[in-house]
């Protein structure tokens, strides 16, 4: 049987450049080479696109752009094409057909649905969710309306506008009459791994404030929860159903960080007893319905007593082996090269 040709997107033009290239490099070593062919395609910091038939160690220090052998290319939004038009340094082109595409692009303009639409128009295969509920998902506020609507618990929060920093003073004042520290404050569409930071005092949140809109025109301000944070990782079956892995991110009391992703250490399995992790379960599925995600995700919600309440919803997660998603599906359910090839070959089945 004849290889199956995946064309993989990685590095883009967002800060999360780096965690883009460290998720190929993984993905790239991880799929499994007797069913399927990679075709690595780079996107640079200045939005090049460029075919790379190099190594992949290559990748993970950004040295993959100076190969000799990388040439300009780009996916032909012609469905009858099929695949992928390399322009040759001679002037010359071809094609190169493939039978379905790897976005692997983090942060702006890789989780917001855009490189999803236009990967869409090409008529093939896409592994993961789609461009609206990519869109959906990137966007922290959009999302907390469409799931406040829906009837689902999310954390108090609100958001702020960046001519709010006009008057900062006035916006801080505005947070604290609405909510109560500590905080979290992250930029609304940008990945957790850039500008996400907790204030416990109006000096911190002053800074936060100015540090996430640095990032992005809108920033969300949440209320910290107390209770058990449960990390859902969540693939939707070939047919029905879903397959569900449960984990906890466990504060780490020794370690004070003004970035919240440093003081918490990931636990697999969790703890809860049968019935609560089934309305774990069912919520974090309903979540993934209601945001139209069609297939994986990855769900944080807050256990508050007898109340889950959504934090986020992961349209685009990360793939790397080592990332929460991975490590809760690769715990029990999945090897790690058997888990992309389910994801690959899931999205050609359904097409």
């Amino acid at each position: 049987m004849a290889k199956k040709k995946i064309a993989v997107l990685f590095g883009g033009v967002s800060a999360d450049h780096k965690a883009s290239l460290k998720t190929a490099y993984s993905v790239l070593n991880g799929i499994p080479k007797d069913i399927y062919e990679p075709m690595p395609i780079g996107i640079t910091r200045a939005g090049r696109w460029l075919f790379y038939p190099g190594a992949y160690e290559n990748i993970l220090d950004g040295s993959w752009e100076t190969d000799s052998d990388c040439c300009s290319c780009i996916i032909s939004p012609d469905a009858m094409h099929k695949g992928v038009i390399k322009l040759l340094p001679d002037g010359t082109s071809s094609l190169a057909r493939v039978d379905a595409i790897f976005p692997l692009l983090h942060g702006k303009y890789g989780e917001d649905g855009r490189v999803q639409g236009l990967c869409r128009m090409t008529g093939l295969p896409v592994v993961g969710n789609d461009m609206t509920s990519a869109n959906i998902t990137q966007d922290r506020k959009l999302m907390n309306l469409i799931l406040k609507d829906a009837g689902f618990d999310v954390p108090p929060y609100i958001t702020l506008s960046r001519s709010d920093i006009d008057d900062i003073e006035s916006a801080v004042k505005k947070v604290v009459s609405e909510l109560s520290f500590p905080l979290y404050i992250a930029a609304t569409s940008c990945s957790s791994s850039i500008g996400a930071y907790r204030a416990e005092n109006e000096e911190e949140l002053c800074e936060a404030i100015k540090t996430a809109f640095s990032h992005h025109p809108v920033i969300i301000i949440e209320n910290e929860l107390s209770g058990r944070l449960i990390e859902c990782a969540i693939i939707a079956k070939e047919r029905d159903g879903y397959y569900t892995e449960l984990g906890e991110l466990v504060k780490n009391e020794g370690e004070n960080s003004p970035y919240i992703a440093s003081t918490y250490d990931f636990v697999i399995p969790t703890k809860l007893d049968e019935a609560t992790a089934d309305k774990v379960r069912s919520t974090a599925i309903s979540a993934f319905k209601t945001l139209l995600c069609r297939s994986y995700a990855r769900i944080d919600l807050m256990l508050c007593g007898d109340r889950i309440y959504v934090r986020r919803v992961r349209g685009v997660p990360g793939l790397e082996s080592n990332n929460i998603f991975t490590r809760l599906m690769t715990n029990s359910r999945f090897g790690y090269s058997e888990m992309l090839d389910y994801l690959i070959t899931s999205e050609i089945e359904k097409r």
